[in-house]
């Protein structure tokens, strides 16, 4: 499809104001079928000029009106609709058809299996809204919306704004939140006058939603069906969370944490900021067959795997709450002020990401926030910021098609690991207050990155030019270390923090950062002192730590501050090993987990010894963030980076240590950390003997009975009766795709290649995929997994969907076994083949399997 260009945007910037869209949308013919049916109202007004002037709509059929008159078919090529040359005041009418409302991109049809329900979403960011109405499908500029939705009368649809009207066909009021009727205290249904979706073919209700503010196209949105709701009033928002029917039970079990997050993250934000939400309403949906999270102005749409179906770990309730900030945070970040165009995306993204955690440290239960974010998106941020698509945190974008791409792990995390050290280098204080100003010089419009540093750099007093520069401009990950120059009688001469750029890319960063001082006391680290200061290239002195007793350790980037990979020397190293899982502050151990874990990329450790490391400290280990950190990475080190025939006996040295944490957990009643345990010990367990404890220690625990079952299966041990019986048990609607991952996980190339064309047909909801995938590539599985490595990089061009189906589909599915070395110069090869978005995440896969080659013949 054509990709709008950065020079088009500016045009059309340059002429047009647009004033309002009121918005049409016929729902109806969706209950039974894929046609859905748009007419928009433009007002507009342009500047007289001779350029001609395009609107975007991508649809079956479309017919115009502009002012009146009719415009000839051939104003239309399919994906844009040319205006004459004009100028003054008008009026667009655009009415459009499609059928493709099953494709994941821009409206999506999903029928439920559990009940047959029919549930529609839509998700347009970048430029999908022109996928479902006539609209300037660009971030600047920006309008007052209003949507009137036809849909089935068994269906509830929510919008960015509040519902003015739910009428009947017939003409009778329905009550405005759907239902027929309801009492606005608790749980309700939203089916209206018949439980079953289907029985409303033929009647319809019209609904009727108030003016947004202005806004972006791309963060508008509708979603309807027959969904479950809850609602609740708070601090005066009218809060909603909805879900489809088979889900119910669930969402009215976890709507109180919800609402109690949605409401201290809109005082906090609001606070903060010094200006409150905007709306009367804020709605969150939990939607089938979506992945991720979108941030849409007052209606915030979530892949509704969200909503947990056993007992969740506290990782994942605290990964839900930062992902509702985080989608949150863009109300201001994204959404009041909006980026000009998709170079700045940065300034939505890594500023919700920051934001995040920021607001889940201060105002949520989940105070380790930041150590969660060491240990899962800033350790993804430092891989991409290594691999061959890094690129600076805020980049020039020419086309839409290059800024899918740019929704990455720099933009996001290495972002957000910016913004954190910014506001360890100006103060927090100065750093909000310069945000206060920004979004009160720029509501309701559109801000660049030179904006943003106007207004922040009067209340911080720092050259933040230069700052900019270097950190926002320049892409690559310095590396640090700390020289030492020691007396006779064991004092420091002196202490340098040296600071190494990428040799590929120089830059000269400034740093704030701490160095953590360790002395050794009885077999534990104690922190002597830490010490703040400011580093840049090459070396910088610690003049705090000249004549002072040499330490046991010195821990550098101690409470992680800035964003820099540490490389600590031999003895160094041997004390970390040692002594980490002893550090008294969970970050520092968080840190300390990390610095091994780059040796091991960088080939300099054996990831074996970063899985041992793991099992030890897990015996140790009191904070639930890090202790999720210590799982994850050894339990990806067994799958990907210890060579293959070792798993069985290094998987087996951490199942062992995950066991006796799991049954120490019981002793003292922490469910949530029992099942985070016995999750990662399933991963890795592949003797007969540990898989026979793990089920006397699953017992009647049917999550962790599928995972068993999974790695059962992976040994040879598929048992189909079993399979079924669980099936039964599960109260999820979605077990299904957990009955899939039990058939990928076989050693058996029929049962692979099914669950492959399952994958590549879009049978498989796409929150499903990153399970099945890992079940799918076992490393005990080389031989049989050759030909599906080659197979997938033929397959990719073809694969369908949107922008989330593509970086779901290559994150779960590209091959981490079966390959050769030569494998990743045939990546390279297909990349050329692919468009940009799908292009760059192949080629960054493809770096990080060249470390896993290179790890496993580390020994």
């Amino acid at each position: 499809m054509t990709s709008l260009t950065r020079d088009e945007a500016r045009t059309r910037a340059e002429l047009l104001r647009v004033r309002r869209y009121d918005v049409e949308l016929d729902l109806t013919g969706l209950l039974c079928g894929t046609t859905l049916r748009s007419r928009s109202t433009v007002d507009f007004s342009a500047r007289r000029t001779d350029e001609p002037i395009f609107v975007d709509i991508v649809a079956d059929e479309v017919r115009a009106w502009l002012d009146g008159a009719a415009l000839p078919a051939e104003a239309y090529d399919g994906e844009r609709l040319t205006l004459p040359a004009l100028g003054g005041d008008h009026q667009l009418v655009v009415a459009a058809s499609t059928d493709r409302t099953e494709q994941r991109t821009g409206i999506h049809r999903w029928v439920d299996p559990a009940d047959g329900g029919t549930y529609v979403w839509t998700s347009f960011e970048p430029d999908d809204a022109r996928r479902v109405f006539a609209c300037f499908d660009q971030p600047d500029l920006k309008a007052v919306v209003a949507f009137t939705v036809h849909a089935p009368a068994g269906w509830t649809v929510v919008s960015n704004s509040a519902v003015l009207e739910c009428t009947d066909r017939a003409g009778d009021t329905a009550p405005a939140d759907g239902t027929r009727p309801a009492d606005g205290t608790g749980p309700v249904d939203g089916t209206g006058p018949a439980d079953d979706a289907g029985s409303g073919a033929g009647a319809a209700r019209t609904w009727r939603f108030a003016d947004t503010p202005r806004m972006s196209p791309y963060v508008t949105v509708v979603c309807a069906g027959p969904f479950h709701q809850v609602r609740r009033t708070v601090d005066g928002y009218d809060l909603a969370v909805l879900a489809r029917r088979s889900l119910a039970a669930h969402l009215d079990r976890q709507a109180p944490e919800l609402f109690d997050l949605t409401a201290a993250g809109l005082r906090f934000f609001g606070e903060q900021f010094d200006m409150p939400f905007p709306q009367r309403t804020y709605t969150q949906v939990f939607c089938p067959d979506f992945q991720g999270a979108m941030e849409n102005w007052g209606c915030v749409t979530w892949m509704d795997s969200a909503l947990y179906r056993t007992e969740p770990t506290d990782a994942q309730r605290e990964r839900r709450a930062v992902v509702l900030l985080h989608e949150m945070a863009h109300m201001w970040f994204g959404d009041l002020v909006t980026m000009r165009w998709w170079d700045d995306l940065w300034l939505n993204e890594s500023f919700a990401d920051w934001a995040a955690m920021w607001a889940a440290e201060r105002c949520t239960p989940f105070t380790g926030a930041w150590v969660s974010f060491l240990g899962d998106r800033k350790e993804a941020g430092y891989s991409a910021d290594g691999g061959p698509t890094t690129h600076p945190v805020r980049q020039e974008i020419a086309t839409v098609d290059d800024a899918r791409a740019a929704f990455d792990r720099v933009t996001y995390s290495k972002g957000a690991s910016v913004l954190r050290q910014l506001t360890a280098y100006t103060g927090e204080e100065p750093f909000v207050a310069g945000l206060r100003r920004h979004f009160a010089r720029h509501a309701y419009g559109n801000a660049t990155l030179e904006d943003l540093l106007a207004s922040v750099a009067g209340p911080s007093g720092r050259d933040l030019a230069t700052w900019a520069r270097e950190w926002l401009l320049t892409a690559g990950t310095d590396t640090m270390s700390v020289r030492t120059d020691t007396d006779a009688e064991g004092r420091y001469r002196s202490v340098e923090v040296l600071v190494e750029p990428p040799a590929e890319r120089p830059a000269n960063r400034p740093h704030r950062l701490a160095v953590g001082v360790y002395d050794i006391t009885d077999d534990r680290p104690v922190l002597r002192r830490r010490v703040e200061l400011d580093a840049a290239p090459p070396a910088t002195a610690v003049p705090e730590l000249a004549g002072a007793p040499a330490a046991d350790l010195l821990l550098v980037n101690d409470a992680d501050l800035t964003f820099a990979r540490v490389r600590p020397d031999a003895p160094t190293r041997a004390a970390m090993l040692r002594y980490g899982p002893s550090l008294p502050d969970p970050l520092s151990r968080a840190v300390t987990r990390l610095t091994l874990w780059h040796l091991v990329e960088d080939g300099l450790l054996a990831p074996d010894e970063v899985v041992r490391y793991a099992a030890r400290a897990l015996a140790v280990e009191t904070d639930p963030a890090a202790r999720a950190g210590l799982l994850g990475t050894a339990e990806r080190a067994v799958r990907n980076w210890v060579d293959a025939s070792a798993v069985p006996a290094v998987g087996d040295e951490l199942a062992a240590a995950c066991a006796a944490l799991a049954r120490a957990a019981g002793e003292r009643d922490e469910p949530a950390t029992v099942r985070a345990a016995l999750r990662a010990a399933l991963a890795v367990a592949y003797r007969p003997e540990r898989l026979a404890e793990l089920d006397e220690l699953v017992g009647d625990d049917v999550d962790l009975r599928w995972h068993w079952l999974t790695q059962v299966a992976a040994t040879g041990g598929y048992d189909p009766d079993a399979v079924a019986k669980l099936l039964d048990r599960d109260p999820d609607p979605d077990s299904a795709g957990r009955a899939a991952a039990v058939r990928a996980a076989r050693p058996d190339s029929t049962a692979k290649d099914e669950v492959w064309r399952e994958i590549f047909t879009g049978a498989l909801p796409l929150p499903m995929l990153p399970a099945v995938g890992q079940a799918f590539w076992d490393p005990g599985q080389g031989d049989l997994l050759a030909p599906f490595a080659d197979r997938f990089l033929d397959e990719l061009p073809t694969l369908g969907g949107g922008m989330t189906t593509v970086m779901v589909t290559i994150g779960s599915l590209f091959p981490t076994h079966g390959v050769d070395r030569d494998f990743p110069a045939r990546v390279e090869a297909a990349a050329d083949r692919l468009p940009p978005l799908a292009a760059a995440r192949v080629l960054d896969r493809s770096h990080v399997l060249g470390q896993m080659l290179r790890a496993r013949a580390v020994r």
